[in-house]
């Protein structure tokens, strides 16, 4: 049985709950004195149900209701801008409306004298009751008045029958009578005119006089109130009535008629002995506080049954008596309620529900949507009824939807775009990191930067400097002409900032490192995705928080220009109910479904909808859903599918999976349009995947390249499409898809590739192996490890540096270090059993080329895997020396290189131990000569060799030794350190050495390694072919060269000087060399020791060395008895060429009784001048010369007049050591000299 509908009445209810409000109405009635009375609330508080329980209780009390609820103001809201006269006319109108329901609601008994007349029905016998007295009025009237006519008439008649029948009318009496009756109807109708004219002037409104229109009541817009005021009054006075209730005159806002029923009131209680109450129910903001307590007597506040917090209970309330409260959603229900304050009008929203519910009848329709159309039928009328022509705010909202979505979609896609761009600026972007950006960029201004004691060609690159300065930036400096000063790199960094330029190329960088490359694809794939959504979307799934402002803001605009912006809506304060139910999509696209009958008894509207698109050529969406697909194949032809109309997912997917007929002709579309944003919006959805890929693969081999090119792919969706092929398509399928290796190669440059949750590993190795798949990089954190293995045990992957690192690290279990970079072969090799190992030795050259390209021209492999790559046959000669040229490791054993021709480069790069046994291997296993290569090996280092004659003797023959060594001993372009140590192993001396054309370097190394004898032979042929080299000879072999060699035949004076010269060789063999000369030999400025300058001053001596010698006396304490004895041999010499003697030497030769006294006087005379005072009274004192002596004593002696003595007073004076002297008078041959007493 079904449940009871419990419709709800409109009406206001007779069993409110009155409680306190009874005994405000009781207080009202018990004060005489309060006559006005407001109950003021909310609309649909509950007013009028108050007064009605109230009526209901109170039935000794007439109440007479005038509503004007059922009357619609001439303008809801005044104006300010109404004029005095419109108000004036609403004042009438209001007035009117009042008096209109008040007599309708009067007895007219209680009223006969009013002048306002209710219309009342006639019944048809009183209507033809007064017809037949009138006639009979008339009838009589005209008897009288023609009565002698009707006599003659009747008197005179022919008929017998009518004449005995009419003859009683011509009889006198009977004149009377009807006279009698004809007066008292006279009388009777003047009553009645007399009270018509008295109580109904508005029937004489106008009349003529002479042509002339009079009116009698001219102004018909003044105020009822006023001018009837004494038939108002009448009205309320016999209405009978203890309370008179005013309803909804506040919908007017119109004070005034307040005041005049006020007015009203205290006349009509000052006239009556009883009392009539008015009571108003009205809104609290009717009027202002101050207003409301002065206009009325009593005010009695009904607390709403209703509001919007409450409201909820109210719903569950009536949908809970019916037994339909479990189709609700109970949060739908919740935010409903907010907007919902208003009694009546939930009750209808009630009412209109279950009539609607129950005529629609569809199961598929939701409760929820059902009950928000309701909603919004009964706040927004009007909008609705235009929803239902296909207009109005609502419709239009829906009918912008595509301009939202297009709009969002353009958004999306500029948004894309610039991802896009910038994920092409990162890819094309040169610079790996910051380092190389930075050295780019930096410009430092000044030459002669260093850090940390290294300047830029110390480091392997540019990139290499900056980043040290970078990490050291306290420790760099730079040259000026000051010297070495620190450089402020740090603020020279920072400049880089100010770079536009650098700044975005450094921002690009970091999301290369920083792994945002994968991050913006990912944003792009999720933002494709959505977009793909979004054309699908329904209305309130487009709107956010940023554009539900200009959603709800929207406008229409009529094809004559004129713009509908539906201000009635927006305005209306329910309107924020419409945006809560289309943004919580309670009223969707599917509206209409709510709004009317639809029968299905065949196809739905919703697939009628998608054939009339393809009959009109006006394509749906691809995601338009269909109900029956089967039923719309059905519709189709076969040339429909070739038409882009029928490009629908829901038929697509019917299509494969039933295998139906028009699946070919279908893809045959999709394949000549290229379609291929249908192919990847199909795909994502992820339905029928196998069937689909089986078959649109088969039918059309270069679909993947297409997919590829069409930009509607993202990349995880062609990865996914990859490894659905792989899986469910069969080799020769996946054979034809690798068109000119597309396939293979797009899988080959996909690092994620391997990244597959469970993948079928056998059979993916199995399809790759076909397909030639060379992995260039794989994302090992992502990839699936099991997959990963194969594809290791496989080689599936190509040889690059970052392959063989991958590797290394994950297989070999070793972490990375600049070991990958400078040591690599040596780690492949530390686990011989290793595919990799295996791997590259096939792909040798291939391996060996990505090493020398990522080593930094720096290898460091152990020595056996360097003598291994070097031996390799396989290996290119290119590769081969560029190997040995960046190898930073030095080989033992040169021998252990089989190809000889390497040699040389190894010698020449030094890419071998410096060592004997090597430099011997390649002299006399290679080369036989010291060349170049040699050569420059052997000059290479400093590092000590040891020599052994008698050891390469027996490795290499005794006769080989021997041109060795002479090879040797006759190269100048052996450094003197090398030719040095390699002399030093030679145990053999040369009596006659005969090699003319050895350095002089390399002579003294045979000198002092005692190769050259010192003999008279080896001495000539040095005098003669080694100049230069022959002191050092000499002195190597002085005593032998002194004592042994030199003689009287091949002495030579020219080698003696050297020799003396030479302070590192001893006197003796100096001495033995000077007696075989006997010419002068000059001391002066040769530093000779004394033994030798004695020797010369016996035997050699130069007597112009005099003043060298005299100016050393002091010094050459041993030679001064030989110099003083060839001062005295020579005095005649000394005194002529004026040499100066020094004092001590002048004192012995003073006192030496060899030498003459005038000499004596002279040499004096000659040195007196360098002499103190105390120096030359020495020299008095040794030449007896008393009397000049005295002088110093202030005596004045005599002194003789002679040469000597005359200079010797002069210097005197000239020392001012004497006062002065002259020839004495007396004796002309004296001077008189003055003494000066010196103490």
């Amino acid at each position: 049985m079904a449940p009871e509908k419990n419709f709800q009445k409109l009406t206001p209810i007779r069993n409110a709950d009155l409680r306190i409000y009874e005994e405000a109405f009781d207080f009202v009635f018990s004060e005489n004195d309060l006559k006005n009375i407001a109950i003021t609330g909310p609309y649909s508080a509950g007013k009028s149900s108050v007064i009605e329980t109230y009526k209901a209780k109170q039935t000794k009390k007439k109440f007479l209701t005038i509503s004007l609820a059922h009357f619609q103001s001439v303008e809801s809201k005044q104006d300010e801008s109404d004029t005095p006269k419109d108000k004036q006319i609403l004042d009438s109108t209001l007035e009117g409306k009042i008096l209109n329901q008040l007599i309708h609601q009067i007895d007219p008994a209680s009223i006969p004298h009013t002048n306002f007349k209710v219309k009342r029905t006639i019944s048809n016998f009183k209507m033809f009751t007064t017809a037949i007295l009138f006639v009979i009025c008339f009838l009589f009237t005209l008897y009288l008045f023609k009565f002698s006519s009707w006599k003659k008439i009747i008197q005179n008649s022919s008929n017998t029958w009518l004449k005995q029948t009419l003859a009683f009318t011509t009889n006198e009496i009977i004149v009377f009578i009807v006279g009698v009756l004809c007066a008292v109807a006279l009388v009777f109708i003047t009553d009645k005119i007399i009270k018509m004219v008295k109580y109904n002037k508005l029937m004489f409104k106008k009349f003529k006089v002479q042509g002339s229109e009079i009116e009698l009541f001219e102004d018909a817009k003044e105020s009822y109130f006023d001018k009837y005021l004494n038939e108002v009054l009448y009205l309320f006075e016999n209405a009978r009535a203890d309370v008179i209730v005013f309803e909804d005159m506040d919908r007017f806002n119109n004070n005034q008629i307040f005041e005049k029923l006020r007015e009203i009131n205290w006349l009509i209680n000052n006239k009556s002995k009883k009392n009539i109450r008015f009571f108003y129910l009205l809104r609290d903001d009717t009027f202002i506080s101050k207003d409301r307590t002065k206009f009325f007597d009593f005010i009695i506040p009904i607390v709403p049954i209703v509001d919007g917090s409450n409201s909820y209970d109210q719903f569950i309330s009536h949908f809970m008596s019916s037994g339909i409260l479990n189709k609700f959603d109970e949060h739908f229900l919740q935010g409903l309620s907010l907007y919902i304050d208003d009694m009546r009008i939930l009750k209808n929203i009630y009412n209109e529900y279950v009539i609607y519910h129950d005529r629609i009848q569809s199961t598929e329709l939701n409760n929820d949507k059902l009950l928000a159309i309701i909603t919004y039928k009964n706040i927004f009328p009007r909008d609705f009824s235009e929803l239902q022509l296909g207009r109005g705010y609502v419709y239009n909202l829906f009918l912008n939807k595509d301009k939202f979505i297009t709009k969002k979609l353009s958004q999306m896609e500029n948004k894309i775009q610039v991802m896009e761009k910038e994920l092409q600026t990162i890819e094309i972007e040169m610079c790996n990191d910051l380092d190389e950006l930075d050295a780019i960029y930096l410009v430092t201004g000044v030459h002669f930067l260093d850090v940390n004691n290294s300047r830029e060609d110390a480091f392997i690159s540019r990139v290499a400097f900056v980043k040290a300065m970078k990490n050291y930036p306290d420790n760099v400096y730079h040259q000026n002409r000051h010297g070495r000063v620190q450089y402020n790199f740090q603020e020279v960094y920072n400049r880089l900032m100010n770079n536009p330029e650098y700044v975005e190329r450094k921002r690009f960088i970091e999301k290369k490192a920083t792994n945002s490359v994968q991050v913006i694809q990912n944003e792009i794939l999720r933002d494709r995705n959505e977009m793909s959504q979004i054309i699908n979307r329904k209305l309130h799934e487009l709107i956010t928080k940023e554009n539900i402002g200009e959603i709800f803001e929207i406008t229409f605009s009529y094809e004559i220009g004129d713009i509908n912006s539906y201000k009635d809506v927006k305005i209306d304060p329910y309107f924020p109910l419409i945006k809560y139910l289309i943004r919580k999509g309670y009223i969707d696209e599917s509206y209409p479904d709510y709004m009317t009958y639809f029968y299905e008894n065949s196809i739905s509207r919703i697939d009628k909808i998608f054939l009339r698109s393809v009959t009109d050529e006006l394509a749906k969406d691809y995601t338009y859903e269909l109900n029956d697909p089967t039923l719309i194949i059905k519709r189709l032809i076969e040339t429909d599918f070739d038409k882009e109309e029928t490009l629908n997912f829901n038929l697509f997917r019917h299509l494969l999976k039933s295998r139906h007929s028009y699946l070919n002709r279908f893809i045959e579309q999709l394949k000549n349009k290229r379609r291929f944003d249908f192919i990847a919006q199909f795909y994502g959805r992820g339905e029928e995947t196998p069937e689909f890929i089986k078959t649109i693969n088969q039918a059309w081999p270069n679909v993947f390249k297409g997919v590829v090119e069409s930009g509607q792919f993202s990349d995880s969706l062609i990865h996914q499409y990859i490894i659905d092929s792989l899986n469910y398509s069969s080799a020769e399928t996946i054979v034809s898809l690798n068109s000119d290796d597309f396939l293979s190669m797009y899988i080959s440059n996909k690092k994620d590739f391997l990244n597959i949750d469970t993948p079928d590993i056998s059979l993916i190795i199995e399809k790759l192996c076909i397909l030639n798949v060379k992995f260039e990089h794989i994302d090992y954190e992502k990839a699936n490890k099991a997959l990963f293995n194969e594809v290791y045990k496989s080689d599936l992957y190509q040889i690059n540096n970052y392959m063989i690192s991958l590797i290394l690290e994950q297989k070999y279990k070793l972490p990375y270090t600049e070991e990958y970079r400078h040591k690599n072969y040596t780690l492949v090799l530390s686990k011989s059993h290793e595919n990799l190992l295996i791997y590259l030795r096939k792909n040798i050259n291939k391996y060996l080329e990505i090493i020398l390209e990522e080593c930094g021209s720096k290898v460091e492999d152990d020595e056996e895997a360097a003598i291994e790559l070097i031996n390799n046959l396989e290996i290119r000669d290119v590769n081969k020396l560029m190997y040995i040229n960046y190898l930073a490791i030095q080989l033992k054993y040169l021998d252990r290189v089989t190809d000889m021709e390497l040699w040389p480069i190894i010698f020449n790069q030094q890419k071998v131990q410096y060592s004997v046994h090597n430099i011997l291997q390649y002299y006399f296993n290679y080369s036989n000569d010291l060349d170049e290569h040699l050569l420059n090996f052997v000059n290479s280092s400093l590092a000590n060799l040891i020599i052994d004659i008698d050891e390469i003797s027996v490795n290499f023959g005794s006769e080989e030794t021997v041109f060795f060594f002479e090879k040797i001993i006759k190269c100048n372009d052996l450094s003197d350190d090398r030719y040095d140590t390699f002399i030093q192993g030679l145990n053999w001396e040369y009596t006659e050495f005969t090699f003319r054309e050895v350095s002089g370097s390399k002579i003294r190394i045979l000198i002092s390694r005692d190769i050259i004898k010192m003999n008279n032979y080896n001495l000539q042929f040095m005098r003669e072919n080694y100049p230069n080299e022959l002191l050092f000879f000499m002195k190597k072999n002085i005593e032998v060269y002194a004592t042994e060699v030199i003689s009287e035949d091949n002495f030579l004076k020219s080698e003696l000087m050297v020799i003396l010269e030479q302070d590192d060789i001893p006197d003796s063999p100096k001495i033995k060399l000077l007696g075989y000369t006997s010419d002068p030999i000059t001391v002066t400025n040769n530093k000779y020791s004394e033994s030798i300058i004695l020797h010369i001053l016996e035997h050699n001596l130069q007597i112009d060395d005099l003043p060298y010698l005299f100016t050393d006396y002091d010094r050459m304490s041993n030679l001064k008895s030989k110099i003083s004895l060839v001062s005295k041999q020579n005095i005649e010499l000394i005194i002529n060429r004026e040499y100066k003697v020094p004092f001590s030497l002048l004192c012995d030769l003073l006192d030496s009784d060899q030498i003459l006294a005038e000499y004596k006087d002279d040499i004096l005379v000659m040195n007196l001048l360098e002499l103190d005072l105390v120096q030359t009274m020495t020299c008095l004192n040794l030449l007896d010369k008393s009397d000049i002596l005295s002088l110093f004593s202030g005596k004045r002696p005599k002194v003789e007049k002679t040469y000597h003595n005359e200079k010797i007073l002069n210097i005197f004076e000239s020392k001012n050591w004497i006062y002065g002297f002259d020839t004495e008078k007396s004796e002309p041959e004296f001077y008189r000299a003055r003494g000066r007493r010196i103490s």
